[in-house]
């Protein structure tokens, strides 16, 4: 009988909840649906209480050499984001083990490389069997880095949830699930605080509470939802705080801290909003097209189908297109759902 092969998933997993870690929980749950073996290398290490077993890996790039030379699964397959974890993990098809790296983001990368840099990206390449880019962006950047072509695949990170929703609704606070309750539309997003980018905030949650500010004087049955995921300066949540206040809005435009699962509330919204000033391929974006909730987000990169968007920055854009969706709620969006449900089998195609 033909021994079912191993995967070994090198990357993080939650807590905390982000795009990738929930990438790689999404992914674990569907190989246990499908019987197929698997272990988890997580570098969020003991942080946390976890769904499943995991080994953590606190120290990566000192793992990642010992990993070497310990028994290793059949199929490796890397989350990691450096180019030094992916050379050392590449160096195991040596050992006859199948290679594939996720690539979730390249932002970070620099153009210009030194000479060992682009010598360890070569080899990298010229090593591993194949580099799924979660947007057509990802592959350009890893062509320019002379990837060859045939080893890239384009497949979005999104994977449908394979969890139980009333289960999840019950781990969500009173105040939040009253306040789609109480108010007949809900604005959501999540996203961090204090973490600039070109001096804006990344998330963009001075632009959501902006858009609000003045949605909310046209529409008393109008509520907003932002889930924080992280908070960089902790003076300009209170900034925030303090201006939603000021509004009188603060039992309308709720700033959640609770580590809470996002994706009910993104099915119970009216309209999700991303209004971020970089990104890659959003997870929550196609989430939101998946559970048939219009979605708003910057023009920053190239949105998936569906996805309505707005001038990057522009207040008063980001302002005329949620109320404009808000009054008149697109009613094709169950088309989209079928493009995100294929992603992951084209993803066990690769790895499997």
């Amino acid at each position: 009988m033909r021994k079912t092969k191993s995967i070994a998933e090198i990357g993080v997993y939650p807590p905390p909840a982000g795009g990738i870690s929930v990438h790689v929980e999404r992914l674990c749950d569907t190989l246990e649906q499908k019987q197929i073996p698997f272990i988890i290398y997580d570098g969020n290490g003991e942080n946390g209480e976890k769904k499943r077993a995991v080994v953590p890996i606190p120290e990566i790039e000192k793992w990642a050499w010992k990993y070497l030379w310990q028994k290793n699964e059949d199929i490796i397959h890397n989350h990691f984001l450096r180019w030094q974890i992916r050379f050392t993990l590449s160096l195991l098809k040596l050992k006859g083990k199948k290679i594939v790296h996720t690539v979730h983001s390249l932002r970070n990368d620099g153009t210009q490389l030194g000479l060992a840099q682009k010598v360890m990206v070569f080899l990298t390449g010229l090593l591993s069997d194949h580099f799924v880019a979660v947007s057509e962006e990802v592959k350009e950047k890893l062509l320019e880095l002379r990837i060859p072509e045939r080893k890239i695949s384009v497949i979005p990170a999104f994977i449908p949830p394979t969890t139980d929703l009333e289960s999840d609704i019950k781990k969500i606070p009173d105040y939040v699930l009253k306040t789609f309750t109480k108010y007949p539309q809900v604005i959501v997003a999540n996203g961090g605080v204090g973490n600039l980018y070109n001096g804006e905030e990344l998330y963009g949650l001075d632009l959501c509470i902006d858009m609000f500010t003045k949605l909310a004087r046209e529409n008393k049955k109008l509520a907003f939802v932002y889930c924080i995921t992280h908070i960089g300066e902790q003076a300009l949540l209170e900034q925030y705080t303090e201006r939603i206040a000021a509004h009188g809005l603060e039992e309308r435009f709720l700033l959640v801290q609770e580590k809470i699962p996002f994706y009910p509330l993104i099915q119970k919204a009216t309209l999700f909003v991303r209004p971020t000033a970089s990104d890659g391929d959003a997870i929550s974006l196609r989430e939101a097209i998946y559970l048939g909730t219009p979605a708003i987000a910057s023009d920053v990169v190239k949105r998936p189908n569906g996805v309505i968007t707005f001038v990057n920055r522009d207040a008063d854009d980001f302002t005329k297109t949620c109320r404009e969706v808000l009054y008149a709620p697109p009613t094709d969006l169950l088309q989209y759902r079928q493009e995100q449900e294929r992603y992951v089998e084209q993803l066990l195609d690769i790895l499997l």
